[in-house]
């Protein structure tokens, strides 16, 4: 089909990303690098500062991190740490803090040999969905303000954070239109390009992004009107996050005939669902203690919103993608197959890395499953 008019403009705006967001430090704005979906990126915003993704999906700085870090841990943690060492990524060049977050144990050890190389502040993520948790989750928050604030020397007031959330609530709700456009068949948008928009969504200005996601959003309404769009097996991927520069599991699904229709990980539905209800610092910790990830303790909720996913979309099938040596989303992964076999939703499970060796393995896999659902 013909190229989206919307995805140009973005692949565009990203081309100049570099060039404006140097721009917007020399006019003194302070730059906070992410690592993860669950930093409220609203704090941020609130002080007149630039939350921007981090590199970590690519190979190539990989070998430069196993000079320090073990090789059997996973190539996004690698990845990143990488491109710091070899200060190839001009948005970790560009940050003034890093923000990270206890997520998993790997993450948490290279923060210790990464903060030798940056200004680092690391948010403890409590694992338990409880009251307890919840209250600690909200120190860590009001901590992150205190420190932003500190960092820009601007404070965070309640005008200005209202600002921030409902900003940050119509980006989801845009993200969230996109979705439901892709639950049509034929698809509006192939997965490679709805994965372009999540990756991107971290690197882009907020403004930038919101006008453009506007315009796309309209750009397949009429798609869908004219019964426009990519048919095929439709299939829902689930599991780790695919940061920019790592596109391979829905490349090789799309070129076995099928339509990635939705994701179920941080660069998809994590991003996006739910909102801030409400403009208060409580309100906003509430949401995004709320993120169902791997990470958490008897994370049943995240098994039953995948199934109603798998319903919204009108998938055929689930993919459990799985980074090499990521031992949280792997263990729970085997949860998940079981419990999307009992309800009689066909899904296989794919554990891969950067490289592009195992390639015709795993295009043989998923031209199997497609061909069997």
């Amino acid at each position: 089909m013909e190229e989206l008019q919307g995805i140009k403009k973005i692949n565009e705006a990203f081309a100049n990303r570099k060039n404006e967001l140097y721009a917007q430090k020399d006019e003194g704005k302070k730059v906070f690098g992410l690592f993860c979906t669950f930093v409220p990126t609203e704090l941020i915003l609130a002080a007149n500062a630039i939350p921007v993704g981090l590199c970590g999906g690519k190979e190539a700085t990989i070998p430069s991190a196993e000079e320090i870090l073990p090789r059997n841990i996973c190539p996004l943690i690698k990845s990143s740490f990488g491109f710091k060492k070899e200060k190839s990524c001009p948005y970790f060049e560009a940050s003034d803090v890093v923000l990270g977050e206890t997520t998993c144990d790997g993450k948490k050890k290279m923060f210790e040999h990464m903060s030798e190389m940056v200004k680092l502040h690391v948010m403890q993520l409590p694992h338990f969905n409880d009251d307890r948790s919840a209250k600690m989750w909200l120190e860590e928050v009001n901590d992150l303000k205190k420190l932003i604030e500190e960092e820009t020397g601007n404070e965070i007031t309640e005008e200005k954070l209202k600002e921030a959330i409902d900003k940050v609530n119509n980006i989801r709700k845009l993200f969230y239109r996109i979705y439901e456009l892709r639950a049509n068949n034929p698809s509006p948008i192939n997965g490679k390009d709805s994965l372009k928009l999540f990756q991107l969504s971290y690197l882009l200005d907020i403004n930038t992004m919101e006008s453009l996601l506007k315009e796309l959003v309209e750009e397949l309404e009429e798609r869908v009107k004219k019964g426009e769009g990519y048919s095929g097996k439709r299939i829902l991927i689930a599991g780790c996050p695919m940061v920019a520069g790592n596109t391979k599991i829905p490349e090789i699904i799309e070129d076995s005939g099928a339509v990635v229709v939705g994701e179920e990980s941080c660069t998809g539905t994590r991003q996006f669902e739910n909102y801030v209800e409400g403009y208060t610092i409580e309100a906003l910790s509430d949401r995004y203690f709320k993120i169902p990830c791997a990470c958490k303790f008897n994370n049943e909720e995240r098994i039953e919103r995948l199934k109603e996913l798998v319903k919204e979309q009108n998938a055929d099938g689930v993919v459990y993608y799985t980074l090499q040596y990521c031992h949280t989303f792997n263990v729970e992964g085997a949860l998940i197959e079981k419990e999307l076999k009992k309800a009689g939703i066909p899904v296989i499970r794919v554990e891969t890395d950067y490289s592009e060796s195992d390639k015709e393995h795993l295009k043989t896999r998923l031209e199997a499953f497609v061909e069997m659902i």
